[in-house]
C-alpha cells in the first residue's frame, strides 16, 4: 500500500515538471504562430506585423518565466513590480499575447491555447496559499 503521508519533495519534483510543460507546451504555440506567419506573411498589413511582434515577445516572456521557475531561480509569488507579482505579471503576458493575436489575420482564436499552460500555473500559484481569514 502507497505512502500515506505526502512528500514535499515529491511535490516539488511534480510542480517542476509542470512548469517545465508549460514551458514546453508555450514554446510548442510559438511554434504554430511561426508557421502561420511564415505561411501568410505575404498578406500581412503592418498591424499583423505589430500583433506577430507583440505575441512573439509575450510567449517568450512566458517561456522565460516558466523556465526560471522549474529550475527554482523564481517563483511565482515572488514581488515584482511594486504589488505585482510573478505570477500577475503572467497574467499580463497572457492578455497582451492574445491581444495582440487579434491583430494577425485567420488567427482570432490562436493565442487561447495559451490559457493551458497559464491555467496549470494559476492552479500550481494558489495551490500552498494561506487561506485569509
Amino acid at each position: 500500500m502507497p505512502d500515506a503521508e505526502p512528500s514535499p519533495e515529491r511535490a516539488q519534483r511534480i510542480s517542476k515538471r509542470l512548469l517545465w510543460t508549460c514551458a514546453a507546451l508555450t514554446a510548442v504555440i510559438g511554434v504554430f504562430l511561426v508557421a502561420d506567419v511564415v505561411k501568410s506573411a505575404d498578406t500581412y498589413q503592418p498591424q499583423a506585423w505589430v500583433g506577430v511582434t507583440l505575441s512573439a515577445l509575450a510567449m517568450l516572456g512566458l517561456i522565460v518565466l516558466y523556465v526560471g521557475c522549474a529550475r527554482g531561480r523564481l517563483d511565482l509569488g515572488q514581488s515584482a513590480v511594486g504589488k505585482l507579482n510573478l505570477f500577475q505579471l503572467s497574467t499580463v503576458g497572457l492578455v497582451i499575447a492574445v491581444g495582440a493575436d487579434i491583430l494577425i489575420p485567420d488567427r482570432d482564436t490562436g493565442g487561447l491555447a495559451l490559457l493551458l499552460p497559464w491555467g496549470i500555473t494559476y492552479w500550481l500559484h494558489n495551490l500552498n496559499r494561506e487561506p485569509k481569514p
